[in-house]
């Protein structure tokens, strides 16, 4: 998957739900082929199986995945979307419009690929067990693609066959018949899929990245615990005996024998030298393609592009930044917290070839930002262009799946087990220091609440945080009740150091955020327009 290159897709004219609009058609045409002529021997299968990964790919999807789920938090500030953090946002921002829409052309291409594959007798296929994989992988994708929906908009239209004309226009699916197709389509991607180790041979290590059983578990796991979480018991999909799925899915996922915990440096585990290592469950793949370049065009990880801080003239462009309250939320001595997050001035002293003076980061409104997505000048300079970065975006992790589980543990009474596995996490992290980040012993409110520190720390700038806060009813209380203190002051100690101090600002408080509201985000308003109200908007919005 690393090396893919021509994501094809024949017969497909991609669109959303409600409109076709020209600026977000990707149409390559095959010769004259249709839809029911491609689908006919195992090389066309396996270009149909690629084309489910395509739009997480796309520079606009990543990108939302980015923004939306951490500068809406008190992790991370985008400092050209303030209104993000203000929670000022409405139906028209452009993310929002981009996420729904390749969400969906997600799902009509695997629509496409179910209707012409599953079930079929296909006279050229040589390979039968490769026709079940990629039905799996298809219902992967769809899954995935609804699963990114439903957390960010609730119910919307559920289609599960590809759609022509005045088909077209759908109503909204309750959130509940969202998840019980998710789940549908996740239990069998775990029967027709391989497990990871199928692509460890000489002649299938290039196919990383594809969706295997392992995948499918672990997104089952994540998909039960939204259902079981408090924060959504307003909600028609809340059911918490889905905590007991999620500890069904978990301990099936560890008994295939093929994840552990990454033991080198937590920095490295988000280098492009350790992509799809021993705790990667699920990546997207992305590589510095020189012979497509183009600044929006290629194959590379648009998010490294915005994470690195700006310097204020050309490349890296910097416009997410983390907050001086993650910092904070680190216990002395944790490593993660200097893998995680570069200080401004260490980025500027680190950001230069031999004789060059330091710069200074620009419009620089926290004092740190995301180390875990970073590439040296030297790898920089070797890009024709940077926003080609090579860098894997890493989507599901043992150390996520972990931490899943021992909150499914502490909500069926299992403390023990919870506390097992979230110590995990913690004796990793160490890296054999006894002297920090003691194992917990806690119990009680104290135990859930180590939890859920620990998926801050672990998983900070991974798209989780919005999320985590949202399902577990924190949001408001974290956002708006408490706050969060977002810059720091950092002055060099002269000695080749750092000092990280109070800056003295205001804590910040999201005064505009409003519950249940804020739950979810407002479907694009095109898309509810172009629907002539079939599809409703969100409430509040």
């Amino acid at each position: 998957m690393k090396k893919i290159r021509n994501i094809i897709v024949a017969g497909l004219l991609i669109f959303s739900l409600g409109a076709c609009d020209k600026d977000y058609l990707d149409t390559v045409k095959i010769g004259e082929q249709t839809s029911e002529s491609f689908y006919s021997n195992d090389a066309e299968l396996v270009k149909a199986a690629n084309a489910c990964y395509a739009p997480m790919w796309e520079y606009h999807y990543n990108w939302g995945r980015t923004s939306l789920n951490n500068s809406t938090t008190d992790d991370a500030v985008d400092r050209e979307d303030l209104p993000l953090r203000q929670f000022t946002f409405d139906a028209t921002g452009f993310l929002f419009t981009y996420n729904y829409r390749y969400n969906y052309r997600g799902i009509l291409i695997a629509n496409q690929l179910l209707a012409n594959v599953e079930g079929k007798d296909i006279p050229k296929v040589k390979d039968k067990s490769l026709q079940d994989r990629v039905v799996g992988e298809a219902k992967f994708m769809r899954a995935y693609y609804y699963y990114d929906l439903v957390k960010n908009y609730g119910g919307v239209p559920l289609v599960t066959v590809p759609l022509l004309g005045d088909d077209l226009n759908q109503t909204r699916a309750t959130s509940a018949e969202i998840y019980a197709q998710i789940e549908a389509d996740l239990k069998d991607a775990v029967d027709a899929l391989p497990l990871k180790t199928a692509y460890f041979t000489s002649e299938t290590k290039n196919e990383y990245g594809r969706a295997t059983k392992g995948a499918a578990l672990g997104l089952l796991v994540k998909v039960c615990v939204s259902q079981a979480s408090s924060g959504y018991a307003s909600q028609d999909f809340y059911n918490e005996n889905k905590w007991d799925d999620a500890k069904t899915y978990a301990e099936q996922l560890f008994g295939l024998g093929v994840y552990d915990l990454f033991q080198g440096d937590y920095h490295d585990l988000f280098s492009e030298a350790e992509e799809n290592n021993e705790e990667s469950i699920f990546e997207v793949q992305f590589y510095d393609s020189p012979l497509d370049d183009g600044a929006y065009t290629n194959n590379g990880n648009f998010t490294t592009f915005l994470n690195m801080p700006w310097l204020g003239a050309a490349d890296p462009y910097g416009r997410y930044q983390a907050t001086y309250d993650l910092y904070l939320e680190f216990e002395n001595g944790d490593p993660r917290r200097d893998a995680s997050l570069i200080n401004s001035l260490q980025y500027a002293d680190q950001w230069i070839l031999e004789g060059e003076t330091p710069g200074v980061v620009a419009e620089d409104l926290t004092g740190f930002s995301n180390y875990k997505h970073y590439l040296s000048k030297q790898e920089y300079l070797s890009l024709g262009n940077f926003r080609n970065s090579p860098v894997n975006e890493r989507i599901i992790r043992l150390s996520d799946i972990y931490l899943l589980y021992a909150e499914a543990c502490f909500h069926t009474d299992d403390e023990g087990t919870a506390k097992i596995y979230l110590n995990k996490v913690r004796e990793r992290a160490r890296h054999g220091n006894a002297s920090i980040l003691a194992n917990v012993t806690s119990s009680g409110t104290a135990l859930l609440d180590a939890i859920y520190h620990e998926r801050r720390v672990e998983l900070c700038g991974e798209g989780h945080r919005l999320h985590d806060l949202v399902r577990t009813g924190r949001l408001e209380q974290e956002l708006k009740t408490d706050g969060y203190k977002v810059k720091a002051s950092i002055t060099r100690d002269g000695v080749g150091g750092y000092v990280v101090a109070d800056s003295g600002e205001p804590i910040f408080k999201a005064t505009n955020l409003t519950m249940p509201k804020n739950i979810f985000f407002p479907l694009p308003q095109s898309e509810v327009d172009n629907t002539g109200g079939l599809v409703g908007q969100n409430p509040g919005y």
